[in-house]
């Protein structure tokens, strides 16, 4: 979107508010028309914009397309979203133009005030400066992302992994595997065989749940990841087995219907809590794999690549778990 040409004219080639928006340039040189593209899509948005965007039914449309496009998090978004709204109409802001990196600090003092995390209030900055940025990719916000100027909360990033007492047969997997054997529902049913496979690859939630079955090349599995990312994950026979047990009913290797439920492993992961005493939740199995990986040896370079990491330094924040055997490599010297 932007300036193309067609024929022998170029053209301004917009959207606005979802709708797209052609205009002839009437020149044949890219040069005038750039210089004549700016005007014309000012003059285009005040026509078809008019009045100025609410802050509150901008916060719809964006969740609208959040909960068909990342329906995963839709649900926290929303909930988010419902107290910064709520923050900014006590400040009688009505419009999202009104908004400005000092109204943004005022939100973020607020939250701090409410003894939130730091990590927290990172993420009720993120979910606006994301909204923003869609507010600019729509053409219906002409001014700066005001969340550009605003400084994050430094996070200390650390990972508390479950140990070995902690996963095997007396606490997590037995737990799993007793809801698995008297199930009170279709996920219940797999979930001790969801544990072991993310155990064994390091699979996310959402990957294990949206895998299919063209998915597997023999023993590899095609995975399309967080941000759209693709990679390959190997799998062991632990994994392989696993995936072999599930009856082919359709598409997906997990039959669950209710897949997208943003609640939908609330009420296991609860009875799980209960049984083991653990504060468990899905996420710690792939802490888990990572973890024993590094105590393995296995370089973080390749860490990164099974887990789907775009960045080593995100694999780094597991380097904690690798004192122990830094600690005897120094002894050795001694």
């Amino acid at each position: 979107m932007g300036i193309s040409k067609h024929g022998k004219y170029f053209w301004l080639d917009i959207r606005i508010d979802g709708k797209r928006i052609r205009r002839s340039l009437r020149t044949e040189n890219r040069n005038e028309a750039l210089a004549r593209y700016a005007p014309l899509r000012e003059k285009l948005l005040e026509k078809h914009l008019g009045e100025k965007v609410r802050f509150s039914d901008f916060c719809k449309k964006y969740l609208d397309w959040a909960w068909s496009s990342k329906p995963a998090s839709a649900l926290r978004e929303q909930q988010r979203l419902r107290k910064v709204q709520d923050f900014f109409q006590g400040l009688k802001i009505v419009y999202l133009d009104d908004i400005t990196p000092y109204h943004v600090e005022q939100l973020k003092a607020e939250l701090k005030s409410e003894s939130l995390s730091k990590a927290t209030i990172n993420r009720y900055l993120q979910i606006l400066r994301g909204l923003f940025y869609k507010t600019i990719d729509w053409e219906i916000y002409k001014k700066p992302n005001p969340l550009k100027k605003i400084r994050f909360y430094r996070e200390e990033r650390t990972i508390q992994a479950l140990s070995w007492k902690d996963i095997s047969t007396q606490r997590v997997l037995d737990a799993a595997k007793n809801i698995s054997t008297s199930p009170g529902s279709p996920l219940q049913k797999i979930f001790y065989d969801l544990c072991f496979l993310a155990l064994n690859t390091g699979m996310r939630k959402s990957e294990i749940l949206d895998l299919k079955w063209k998915d597997i090349k023999g023993y590899e599995i095609e995975i399309i990841g967080k941000g759209l990312k693709r990679r390959t994950v190997p799998l062991n026979s632990t994994a392989r087995r696993i995936i072999e047990r599930q009856p082919k009913k359709d598409e997906y290797v997990f039959d669950l219907s209710n897949r997208h439920q943003p609640d939908l492993f609330r009420r296991t992961i609860g009875q799980i809590r209960k049984r083991t005493e653990i504060d468990f939740h899905f996420h710690l199995l792939r802490h888990y794999f990572t973890t024993r990986l590094i105590e393995k040896g296995i370089d973080f370079v390749t860490v990164g690549e099974l887990l789907g990491h775009s960045k080593i330094s995100t694999s780094l924040i597991y380097s904690h778990t690798d004192k122990e055997r830094k600690r005897k490599a120094i002894s050795l010297l001694e």
